[in-house]
């Protein structure tokens, strides 16, 4: 295959005849206008989303969260003068390692059992710690008094979980990895799903059924003191921005929405944002029709420099970049590694305001904790929950079980779309402790809420359909004792 080189006009000059006309040079296209993001392909055509240009509604604000005073500075635009020192650390697991290489498809399937067996242990260790209880037995003990029993909530039937399926499964040490089926119906109230680790109290007469009377489930750890390292403590007020993918609307692959993102980073300059994947979504109908002209991966290069082309007019934004397991393409494993560009490896000073981050991660901001994760694990813990009870608002539920459980992926067994090697998932998707923020993208309506001393904030997605969507901006103040923290969702 020959190659093609384009020469500019001054080059094409020296070859022409002296009564050969010049070719006029086209004038640069000013800064200031909007960046122009689309594949080659092989389609004549140039779609556009009409019901996303027609939108009338960009720029609103629809939901708040936090002070007034807090709420007023966040719409403040952030000048190159505004000199904040901030210290940004990706949080590494209990073995001091990060999440750098991804070894998948090498399960054993005694090591898989011993790694859920531990994960089973821990938690129900916590939960009993927690509570003050002081030792628990075998599931399979028979009792005619009351007990507690430890174990993950399971489901005995090929079918949702419901409240006459339930099993538990006890750990090695104390039950062997034996199940007993679960009575509750004596419980007064209960939150359950598969792969839920809890710890309950009640009966087994019989040894193969357990009449519970209480469950218990909640084993987070309590939000870390922001100012313990004195010396990296947040001083001042640090602007954030939100915002999860897709970035392009579901009819054409335009990425108008992202276009405007970038747009609004440029005029308001926030000091960090964070982008979750994907980027290009396997689903759209525009990946699967094979209508692009190049490489998956040469557009997520041309999408990557389009956003570190704000180095030069945002030269204080950091943007860190999760990834997902359904860009087209990236790996299809949870946890998902983060993403590689072989251009921004080969020039890191060009590239030195984007930073990749795996999926999902932990980040330490001057003391502030920010948990990220581009998978939609509150959908899929709404589609097993069984409740009794319970009260309040579901979403703080929902939330409230990741942080109980210590892990962003505490459902199992998980669905086929998000296939989880056991190995990579103890080893990176716990949390190391219960962060000041916890970003959760999901397709539930967007909210900022606060559980257990935690801000959990769920954007949306940038794109809904052919229409747009919305992201999140946030302002974090660390002057207090606890950090104080300010958030609203903008549609783009």
């Amino acid at each position: 295959m020959g190659r093609l080189f384009l020469l500019n006009n001054d080059v094409l000059s020296n070859y022409m005849s002296p009564t050969s006309k010049r070719v006029k040079k086209e004038t640069e296209q000013p800064s200031h206008q909007k960046t122009e993001l689309r594949p080659a392909t092989y389609s004549p055509t140039v779609d556009r989303s009409a019901k996303y240009a027609s939108r009338t509604n960009q720029g609103s604000v629809v939901h708040s969260y936090g002070e007034e005073e807090m709420l007023q500075d966040i719409v403040s635009v952030n000048s190159l003068t505004d000199m904040v020192e901030f210290k940004i650390s990706q949080v590494p697991n209990e073995d001091g390692e990060l999440y750098t290489k991804a070894k998948f498809g090498f399960e054993l399937l005694q090591e898989k059992a011993t790694t859920f067996d531990n994960h089973i242990r821990y938690i129900s260790q916590c939960i009993m710690k927690k509570n003050n209880f002081k030792e628990s037995t075998s599931v399979r003990h028979k009792s005619q008094t009351e007990v507690f029993v430890s174990g993950r909530i399971e489901c005995d039937a090929d079918a949702r979980l419901n409240a006459k399926s339930v099993v538990l499964q006890g750990t090695w040490e104390e039950s062997l990895s034996q199940a007993v089926a679960v009575d509750l119906d004596s419980v007064k109230q209960y939150s359950l799903f598969p792969g839920q680790v809890v710890v309950m109290r009640g009966i087994n007469p019989r040894g193969d059924r357990f009449l519970a009377q209480e469950v218990y489930h909640d084993a987070a750890n309590p939000v870390p003191d922001h100012s313990a390292d004195m010396l990296n403590a947040l001083k001042g007020k640090i602007s954030m921005v939100v915002v999860s993918g897709p970035y392009t609307t579901s009819d054409n692959l335009a990425y108008e929405p992202l276009a405007d993102l970038i747009t609004y980073i440029d005029t308001n300059k926030p000091h960090i944002v964070i982008m979750t994947g994907p980027f290009m979504d396997c689903e759209h109908a525009k990946i699967k029709d094979n209508s692009m002209a190049e490489t998956f991966e040469s557009f997520f290069n041309k999408l990557i420099d389009s956003l570190a082309g704000l180095a030069s007019t945002s030269p204080l934004t950091q943007i860190y970049i999760v990834s997902s397991l359904r860009d087209a393409f990236h790996v299809n494993i949870y946890p998902t590694p983060a993403y590689s560009s072989r251009r921004k490896n080969q020039h890191q000073t060009k590239y030195n305001n984007i930073h990749f981050l795996p999926d999902p991660s932990t980040l330490n901001i001057n003391g502030i904790v920010v948990g990220v994760t581009s998978s939609d694990i509150l959908m899929e813990i709404s589609k097993e929950e069984i409740s009794l009870g319970m009260g309040g608002d579901k979403l703080s539920r929902l939330a409230r079980h990741v942080l109980a459980q210590q892990t962003f992926w505490p459902l199992w067994p998980p669905p086929a779309a998000q296939p989880l090697d056991a190995a990579l998932w103890a080893a990176h998707a716990q949390l190391p402790c219960s962060p000041h923020i916890l970003i959760l993208p999901s397709n539930f309506r967007y909210f900022v809420k606060e559980v257990n001393n935690c801000v959990v904030v769920n954007p949306e997605h940038l794109t809904k359909g052919p229409g747009g969507g919305t992201f999140a901006r946030l302002l974090i103040s660390g002057h207090e004792e606890t950090p104080k923290i300010a958030a609203q969702i903008v549609r783009i």
